[in-house]
């Protein structure tokens, strides 16, 4: 028999702490839903593939829900095997990590007097059943991890054998050794080729006309097409590959020698083929292209015999001409846009991902994920204008614009779009 404690959770966990209940479902590598009632308070963690994903508590979400949880000491705990559809992530890095920062936080809050917070106490109560499933998918997790070395251990053996045994034939016929050296390390150490960018359609073409700019002011655009998603890391290394060292496409005021890469984009690059995370965001290829100046984004957009759009094509494209404040209309919208709400570890979201940030022109992500170069060049302080909103901005208002941003600035929270005239 299960021994029962003074403190607790009661449901279908029986001797099981929240915190170790979470580290269990994280290492089982299975996707589950853990829900926490104290009271008429809710809480729920999705867990997907051995990571946190979502929590949601007490009116917060994200790390502040987590804290919120492993903060409660009474009510009623269920864990189930698997998690609703669609649903959008706000916790960002590893469980040690996730549950080391609420250690942090709760440890913050034991100056408080003796008991503030434990304003319920039951009693722990976890089905036998539901404890096994858990240690199964731990089991499951362990076994599948001892097959996997087992198996890595071996081909590099039989790697190392047939290399050596080869190396006289690869002295006299160095390119055939290099590209076959080259693919055993691609099937032993489990790397694919870069994967291919996915695409978004053709640009969408705006009509030419008036439209509503800034407050209110009317202007007039000639009909012209704009990407309808921003530049990806995968579109932008294609560029990278075809022009090598050539200046053919640089602006006449970039620098000599400057090139279009940077460390900080090589960094971004290797993780978003290798499908891994960066600054805590798993990434692809098909995220948007940061970490590039406005030298960069003009390049390579004459390198698409394309052009960066001018502010006002930006905002037509965004608001069309009803003068609307969003894309999707005159009020503000809770999840509709990649922007700041709460959670600093949310980041790059590939492109649609959000279906509300949405022009009537078909044009995704204008309100958040990340702003935007445009070709206009401020009159008072003779910088590049930048439009949109981004992860780390709370607004999501298209008519936003920032003109302090040097032509060099090489940002996180910056990428860029494409544009062509039409007449």
């Amino acid at each position: 028999m299960w021994k029962r404690k003074d403190r607790g959770f009661s449901g279908t966990v029986e001797g099981v702490e929240l915190q170790v209940l979470i580290e269990m479902a994280c290492i089982g590598g299975q996707s589950s839903t853990i829900t926490a009632s104290r009271g008429n308070q809710r809480g729920y963690l999705y867990i997907v593939r051995g990571r946190p994903w979502r929590a949601s508590a007490a009116g917060v979400t994200g790390q502040q829900a987590l804290n919120e949880l492993l903060s409660w000491t009474g009510g009623r705990l269920d864990w189930r095997p698997g998690i609703p559809p669609n649903l959008t992530q706000n916790l960002s890095g590893s469980h040690h990590a996730l549950l080391l920062e609420a250690m942090r936080v709760l440890d913050e809050r034991s100056n408080r007097p003796e008991g503030a917070g434990n304003d319920e106490k039951g009693k722990v109560e976890f089905s036998r059943g539901s404890a096994a499933a858990v240690l199964e998918l731990i089991y499951t997790r362990r076994r599948q991890e001892r097959w996997v070395t087992r198996t890595r251990r071996i081909l590099i053996s039989l790697a190392a054998v047939i290399v050596i045994s080869s190396t006289g034939f690869f002295v006299f016929r160095a390119d055939v050794g290099h590209r076959w050296i080259n693919g055993l390390l691609v099937s032993i150490n489990g790397f694919n080729p870069p994967p291919v960018p996915k695409s978004y359609g053709a640009p969408a073409r705006i009509d030419a006309g008036e439209f509503f700019y800034q407050d209110g002011e009317r202007r007039t655009l000639p009909s012209y097409d704009i990407d309808r998603v921003e530049v990806t890391i995968g579109q932008y290394a294609e560029f990278l590959r075809a022009v090598g060292l050539s200046t053919e496409y640089d602006h006449p005021s970039q620098a000599l020698n400057k090139g279009h890469s940077n460390p900080k984009w090589a960094e971004l690059y290797q993780a978003a083929v290798a499908g891994l995370e960066f600054d805590g965001t798993r990434l692809s290829v098909n995220d948007p292209a940061v970490y590039l100046d406005w030298f960069d984004a003009w390049a390579y957009a004459r390198w698409k015999r394309r052009r960066l759009p001018s502010e006002e094509e930006w905002e037509k494209a965004a608001r069309g001409t009803d003068g609307r404040r969003f894309p999707w209309g005159s009020e503000e919208r809770t999840g509709a846009a990649n922007i700041y709400e709460g959670d600093a570890a949310k980041k790059w979201f590939e492109p649609t991902a959000y279906h509300l940030d949405r022009s009537v022109y078909g044009v995704y992500d204008m309100a958040g994920n990340v702003s935007e170069w445009t070709e206009t060049i401020d009159a008072r302080s003779g910088l590049p204008v930048v439009r949109g909103g981004n992860f780390g901005n709370p607004s999501a208002e298209i008519t936003r614009r920032v003109v302090n941003q040097p032509f060099t600035t090489q940002s996180d929270r910056i990428g860029f779009r494409t544009a062509r005239s039409l007449q």
